[in-house]
């Protein structure tokens, strides 16, 4: 009996450390779906991590940018602007990361320093 619960003990405690990896009902992919349907915008960086963190969302950048990102994007990726590397590898604390809000990280939400700098760009349908 015991033997038994320390392995169902074991169990919830592993399964509760497993962070979730994000899938297509996201919108968030590392290297972008591999859907030939989907176009993908250019990159976007419109903020430095000074401050209060990077802000990457999606309502500034079409301000900044107007006419270059579609009106309903189904996908967003975001690397950091000197090495490429996805956002969701970094190991950074992100606030917000969706394709209808953009992308923020917070310089409050970071275990140490500051957030890396950020560029993002928006997967939408392609037009024929």
């Amino acid at each position: 009996m015991i033997k038994l619960l320390s392995v169902a003990i074991f169990a919830a405690l592993f399964l509760e450390s497993q962070q979730r990896v994000p899938g297509p009902e996201d919108g968030i992919y590392p290297e972008g779906p591999k859907d030939p349907e989907v176009c993908w915008t250019n990159w976007f960086d419109r903020d430095n991590p000074s401050g209060t963190g990077d802000w990457e969302l999606l309502k500034d950048l079409r301000k900044e940018n107007p006419g270059k990102i579609c009106k309903y994007p189904a996908y967003v990726e975001a690397v950091t602007t000197d090495t490429m590397t996805p956002a969701i590898s970094t190991g950074q604390n992100l606030y917000i990361f969706n394709p209808t809000q953009g992308f923020v990280c917070r310089n409050k939400d970071q275990s140490k320093g500051m957030c890396r700098d950020y560029k993002v760009r928006f997967g939408c349908p392609c037009r024929n």
